[in-house]
């Protein structure tokens, strides 16, 4: 069966860890390819700083404060 994916401008990408490491540049490549972004991790600070990172060049992007080994803040990310 092959498998026909959206280019990235047509989708809405969540990315957990998005506040460091690869999570940080998997979110800022996406970004740049033109994907809407949904960024999660417990760093609030961090999290804002990206978010209006992404915003400011072009792209777009909410955040979410969570920790995704407690399944309300999973819940919250959807």
């Amino acid at each position: 069966m092959k498998v026909n994916l959206k280019k990235l401008p047509e989708q809405v990408i969540v990315i957990t860890g998005a506040s460091s490491g690869i999570g940080l540049v998997t979110a800022r490549m996406a970004a740049k390819q033109g994907a809407k972004l949904v960024l999660a991790s417990r760093s609030e600070d961090a999290l804002c700083q990206l978010s209006d990172e992404i915003n400011q060049a072009g792209g777009q992007s909410v955040y979410v404060v969570a920790d995704v080994s407690q399944q309300a803040d999973v819940l919250r990310i959807a």
